[in-house]
C-alpha cells in the first residue's frame, strides 16, 4: 500500500499511542451485532431508523480510523460530523418515537429530496441534450419526477415554505410543529449536548472550504511562510474522541431498541478515549 506522507513502520508506530486495534475491534464487535438485524423483520419504525442510520455511522467510523490512521486528522475531524449529526437527530426522534407521524415525515423527507434532485437532473438533459432518445426518456422521467415530488408536496401541503418561487419544503420541515423552529439548531438545543457544541463547530470548519486552512490544522504549527499539506502523526485526539464519544450513543441507542446490552462495549469506548479527553476542551 502506498503511503502518502509516512512509512507504514511510522504509521503502525504511531496508532499504537491511540489504541487503534482497539478501536477497529470495538467497530467490528458493533458491525458483528448489526450484521444480525434483519430489518424486514422489525415492526418498529424509529428502530429502523435507528438501524439504517447506524449501518452509515459505522462506515463513517471506519473511515475515520482510517483517515486517523494515515495521518489526516483535519479529513477525520470533517467526518466527525456526520456521526454528530446523525446522533443529534436520532436522539431527537428517539424521544419521540412513539409519534409516528414524525417518523413518517422524517421517512418522506428522503424521498423529497430525491425527487426534487431528480427534477434538476432531468431539466439539465432536457436543456443540454443533443441525442433525441436520451432527451425524451429524460423528459418522461422528469415529469414522472414531478409528479411524486407534488404528491408529496400535497400530502404535506401544512408544512410548505413560500417564496416568489412557489411553495416547496423546506429542508427540516419534517419537524412541522413539533419544535417552534424548523432547523438543526432546534433539534440539537432539544438535545442538551452542550459540551459537544463547540467540537460540531470545530467539524464543520473542517469541512467547510476556507482561507484559513494553515491557522487551524491539528497537530501543526502556524507556518505563514509556507503552504502546509502533509499529514500529522498529532492532532488525533480531538477527532478521535469526538467521533467515538458520537459513535457509542448512537450504539446505546439502536442496542437498546433491539434489547442488546451495550454497556461492555460503552464502557470500552470510554477506556478507549478517556487517556485523550483533556484535549477536547483546550
Amino acid at each position: 500500500m502506498n503511503k502518502l506522507d509516512f512509512s507504514k513502520e511510522l504509521l503502525d508506530k504511531n496508532a499504537q499511542r491511540w489504541n487503534y486495534t482497539d478501536a477497529v475491534l470495538i467497530v467490528k464487535k458493533c458491525e458483528e451485532y448489526a450484521s444480525l438485524i434483519e430489518l424486514h423483520k422489525l415492526d418498529d419504525l424509529f428502530t429502523k431508523i435507528a438501524a439504517e442510520t447506524y449501518s452509515k455511522a459505522i462506515i463513517t467510523t471506519k473511515e475515520i480510523l482510517t483517515l486517523l490512521y494515515n495521518g489526516y486528522p483535519e479529513g477525520a475531524m470533517a467526518l466527525s460530523r456526520i456521526l454528530y449529526e446523525s446522533m443529534v437527530i436520532i436522539r431527537f426522534l428517539y424521544e419521540r418515537r412513539s409519534d409516528h407521524k414524525l417518523l413518517e415525515r422524517y421517512i418522506d423527507d428522503f424521498y423529497v429530496k430525491v425527487s426534487r434532485d431528480k427534477i434538476k437532473y432531468y431539466s439539465y438533459i432536457c436543456t443540454y441534450s443533443q441525442d433525441k432518445r436520451e432527451l425524451e426518456d429524460a423528459q418522461q422521467r422528469k415529469s414522472a419526477a414531478r409528479k411524486e415530488h407534488n404528491k408529496l408536496k400535497e400530502k404535506y401541503s401544512e408544512f410548505l415554505t413560500y417564496n416568489k418561487q412557489g411553495s416547496y419544503l423546506h429542508d427540516y420541515w419534517w419537524i412541522g410543529n413539533v419544535l417552534p423552529s424548523r432547523n438543526f439548531g432546534a433539534i440539537q438545543n432539544e438535545t442538551a449536548l452542550e459540551n459537544l457544541k463547540i467540537l460540531y463547530i470545530i467539524s464543520c470548519y473542517r469541512a467547510h472550504s476556507g482561507v484559513v486552512g494553515n491557522a487551524i490544522r491539528f497537530g501543526t504549527l502556524l507556518d505563514e511562510t509556507t503552504l502546509s499539506t502533509g499529514g500529522s502523526l498529532e492532532g488525533f485526539q480531538v477527532p478521535f474522541c469526538f467521533s467515538f464519544v458520537c459513535f457509542g450513543i448512537l450504539t446505546e441507542t439502536l442496542f437498546d431498541c433491539i434489547c442488546i446490552d451495550s454497556k461492555e462495549i460503552t464502557e470500552k469506548i470510554e477506556e478507549l478515549i478517556a487517556p485523550f479527553e483533556n484535549y477536547l476542551y483546550r
